[in-house]
Formats: structure tokens, C-alpha cells, sequence
């Protein structure tokens, strides 16, 4: 049986995988480890191979209790290619001046993470065994927070899978602001390419602040630490609202444009 999660709610119960991750769990725990960790080289989504990321920290946590050595190095550097393939389709060379040192750094930062749950931070990547996917991405936007793009080129709305463009969570989020609170139209692909197309239209400086706040960075913060909008674009949070505001309402103005044709 899978060992139960440590992490608790604030009501005391106990947080819980899916269903679906608990019997990838146990159906992993029948197999070979040779085979089991060939399965885990599978990267491609659409393999009948491949197996859940959040399986992949369960048996590579695992491996570390049990001393087992080898097949932790295996299964880091295994779960470190993952990282690195997402990265490379949210933090692309095209999209995000000095995108390869940031990638560096999150990887490395994530690494350090991984240390710290095994040298005894109870529950420190609990969440990454329940949904591997939005607690990588909240990682993400967080050191990116902290750190901050050198400049922004062109706007991610959409991050590259195997199985097709996804839209990142960030995205669903800060797209309500000039989506009229209706962020499920970033549901068809059609409407996605006439957002992305408005947003080109934009002044570049209008364009900057819609582009960094689709990354999930916030306009301001009294934590000097925080890495903010304001402080990318070196001026005061009122000029990035204004800059917002303009953009939005341009936004709003092209796309019901758009739609009226």
C-alpha cells in the first residue's frame, strides 16, 4: 500500500492523492523496478507508457527512505528532464530575454526543494504527489517573483504539451481582467489566437506590463524581496495600473471588433 501523505488541511484531515495516482502507485509497485524505471524515461504524454509525474516523486521519495541510492539518482535525474522539458515550453529562448539562466535557476532552486524534503521538511512536496503540474507551476511563478525576467518579447498565453497547447493556470487568471470575468472563452483555440494578435497590437509599454502580469507577477509589494511589475519596469504602481487600465480597455475594444465582424 502507498505510504499516506504527511501534509495536512487546516481542519486537521490529512491531504490524499487522487484516485487515479493511488493506483498507478500500486500497479507500479508490481513491477519490475527495471521496468518500472524505463516507464518513467517515457517524456511523450501520449506513450500508453508514460507514467504520472506525481508517481515519479512517490517512488523517488520512497527510494530515498529506503537507502536506495541508485535508483534515486535515477529517478532525480529522470524527474529533473521533465522539469526541463516543461520549462523549455513556458520559459522559451523566443519568448523571455535570458530565458536559459532562469530555467537554471528555477531547476536549481526546485533541486534544493527536493534535498530539503529528503533531509526531513516533513510534507515539503506532498503537493507535487496530488497535482504535479499546478504545484510545478505555482513553483515556477513564485521564483520568478523573486527573481524577474530580464525583458519580455512575446506573450506566453499557451504552454506546449504532447497532447496539444494548454493553457497555463496563470493565464486563466489574469486574462479575467479584460475577458469581462469570462475566462472559458481562453477555451477556443480560435478566440486564443485573437487575443494573442490584440495584445501585438498593444503599445510596447502597455504590452510589457500585460505581458509580465500574464506571468503571473503582481503590480506591487511592500516586501522589497518581491520581485513586482513595478520594480521590472522601474516606475511607480500607478503607471503600471494606468498602463493596464489602457491596455484592457484596448483589449476589450479590438476583441468586440473581432467579434462583431
Amino acid at each position: 500500500m502507498p505510504e499516506p501523505l504527511k501534509r495536512k488541511k487546516l481542519n486537521g484531515m490529512p491531504y490524499e492523492r487522487p484516485p487515479e495516482i493511488e493506483n498507478w502507485i500500486k500497479k507500479l509497485e508490481m513491477v519490475d523496478v527495471a521496468d518500472r524505471l524505463l516507464q518513467f524515461e517515457t517524456l511523450s504524454r501520449k506513450s500508453p507508457r508514460y507514467v504520472p509525474s506525481e508517481a515519479l516523486v512517490y517512488f523517488l521519495r520512497r527510494a530515498w527512505v529506503e537507502g536506495l541510492q541508485g535508483d534515486f539518482e535515477k529517478l532525480f535525474r529522470i524527474l529533473l528532464k521533465r522539469i526541463e522539458q516543461s520549462l523549455c515550453s513556458a520559459i522559451s529562448d523566443s519568448r523571455m530575454a535570458g530565458a536559459r539562466g532562469i530555467r537554471e535557476e528555477i531547476m536549481e532552486r526546485f533541486a534544493e526543494r527536493i534535498a530539503k524534503d529528503c533531509k526531513g521538511r516533513v510534507g515539503l512536496l506532498d503537493f507535487y504527489e496530488i497535482r504535479f503540474d499546478k504545484a510545478f507551476s505555482a513553483f515556477r511563478t513564485s521564483v520568478l517573483r523573486q527573481t524577474g525576467p530580464s525583458g519580455v518579447d512575446t506573450v506566453p498565453l499557451v504552454t506546449d504539451k504532447d497532447d496539444g497547447l494548454e493553457i497555463s493556470a496563470e493565464v486563466e487568471v489574469a486574462a479575467a481582467e479584460f475577458l469581462g470575468g469570462d475566462p472559458e472563452k481562453l477555451d477556443d483555440p480560435a478566440f486564443r489566437l485573437e487575443l494573442t494578435a490584440a495584445i501585438d497590437c498593444l503599445p510596447d509599454d502597455q504590452k510589457e506590463v500585460i505581458g509580465l502580469l500574464l506571468q503571473g507577477f503582481q503590480i506591487d509589494s511592500r516586501d522589497k524581496d518581491v520581485m513586482t511589475i513595478a520594480r521590472i519596469l522601474q516606475c511607480d504602481e500607478r503607471t503600471v495600473r494606468n498602463r493596464r487600465d489602457r491596455a484592457c480597455k484596448a483589449l476589450r475594444a479590438i476583441l468586440q471588433e473581432e467579434n462583431a465582424q
